[in-house]
C-alpha cells in the first residue's frame, strides 16, 4: 500500500499535464516558461543540495568515467547501425544514447526513494552531463550541420546552471564547508531558499512532461524499431559494463542499484528534437519526438513495475 501511494503521484501529475494541454488550460508559452524555471533554477537547487550533503567516495570517480564510457559506447554502436540500410537514419546514434537525467530521472527517483537517497542517483548524472554537453552535443552538430567542437559548446557546458550547481556543491563538500550552510544565518537563509526551489522541481517537471506527450502516427514503424533497439542494447551494454568494470572497484548498495537501473531505462534527452529541428530537418525532429514520447511511456511503466518487484 505504501508503494502505491509513492507511485500514484507520478501518474497523477502526468495526467494533470496531459489534461492541461487537452483543455488549453495553459498555453505552450506558459509551459515553456515553467520548464525554464525548472531547468535553470529548481533542478540546479536539487543537485546542489544533493552534492553538498553527499558522502564522497573515491570509487565514485570510476563510476563517473564508467557512465561516460557507457554513453560513448552506445553512441558508437548507433553510428555502426546506421550502416544497415533498412534502419539507417542520422538520428539513430542519438536516440540510442544519452538520458533525460534531470527532467525525468531525478523526479522519478525522488518520488519513490526520497531526497535523502538522491545522492545515489545524482552521482550517476556527473558523467552523463559531461558526455551530454561535450561529446553528444558536438556529435549532433557535426552530423547535422558539419559544425565541429567549438568554444560556444564549451561555454554552454561551463555556464549550464546544472553544471555550476554540481561543481559548487562538490567544492563546498570537499572543502568541508557544508556546516556553514546550516550555522551561518545568511548562508542558511540561502540554503533554505534552495530547499524551497528543490521542492517544486518534481511536481512541475512531471506536469511539463505530461503536457508534452503527443504522438505522430506517421512515424510509428521506426519509433517501435528504435525504442526496442534502445532498450535491448542499453540494458545489455549497461549491465555488461557494471559486471565487467564497475563491480571490480565498488559494490552497489540497494539505492545505487535502483539508481543504475533507473538511469538505463530513461528516454533520450528531451532536448534532442529541438536540436535536430535546429540543425537538421522537421521530419527527423518529429521522429525524435515520437521516440522520446514512446520511451518516456515505456520508462514510467517499467519503473513502476520495477519498484513493485524490487522493493
Amino acid at each position: 500500500m505504501e508503494l502505491i501511494s509513492k507511485v500514484m503521484p507520478i501518474l497523477i501529475l502526468f495526467l494533470i499535464g496531459f489534461l492541461i494541454r487537452k483543455t488549453n488550460f495553459l498555453s505552450k508559452e506558459t509551459i515553456d516558461g515553467i520548464k525554464k524555471i525548472v531547468i535553470d533554477m529548481a533542478l540546479p537547487a536539487v543537485l546542489f543540495i544533493a552534492f553538498v550533503n553527499i558522502e564522497l567516495k573515491k570509487e565514485y570517480v570510476g563510476l563517473i568515467f564508467s557512465i561516460i564510457l557507457l554513453c560513448s559506447i552506445m553512441l558508437c554502436i548507433g553510428f555502426l547501425l546506421t550502416k544497415i540500410p533498412k534502419i539507417s537514419n542520422p538520428v539513430l546514434p542519438f536516440v540510442l544514447c544519452g538520458f533525460t537525467f534531470g527532467l525525468l530521472g531525478i523526479p522519478l527517483y525522488i518520488t519513490v526513494f526520497g531526497e535523502t537517497n538522491l545522492p545515489s542517483m545524482a552521482i550517476m548524472g556527473v558523467g552523463h552531463e559531461f558526455f551530454l554537453w561535450i561529446i553528444y552535443m558536438s556529435a549532433v552538430k557535426l552530423v547535422f550541420s558539419n559544425e565541429k567542437l567549438s568554444l560556444k559548446t564549451l561555454k554552454g557546458f561551463l555556464t549550464s546552471p546544472l553544471i555550476i550547481a554540481l561543481v559548487l556543491g562538490i567544492t563546498i563538500n570537499v572543502l568541508g564547508l557544508s556546516n556553514l550552510l546550516h550555522e551561518q544565518p545568511v548562508l542558511n537563509g540561502l540554503y533554505v531558499t534552495l530547499e524551497y526551489f528543490s521542492q517544486i522541481a518534481t511536481p512541475l517537471i512531471l506536469i511539463v512532461i505530461g503536457y508534452g506527450l503527443s504522438f505522430d502516427k506517421e512515424f510509428t514503424k521506426y519509433t517501435i524499431i528504435y525504442v526496442i533497439m534502445r532498450y535491448a542494447i542499453m540494458l545489455t551494454v549497461g549491465y555488461l559494463i557494471k559486471f565487467l568494470i564497475i563491480d571490480r572497484f565498488m559494490t552497489f548498495d540497494k539505492y545505487l542499484e535502483y539508481a543504475y537501473f533507473t538511469l538505463l531505462i530513461l528516454p533520450p534527452p528531451f532536448s534532442l528534437s529541438i536540436f535536430v529541428a535546429r540543425y537538421g530537418d522537421e521530419k527527423n525532429a518529429k521522429l525524435v519526438n515520437n521516440i522520446t514520447v514512446a520511451t518516456t511511456c515505456v520508462c514510467v511503466i517499467t519503473y513502476i513495475v520495477y519498484v513493485f518487484i524490487a522493493i
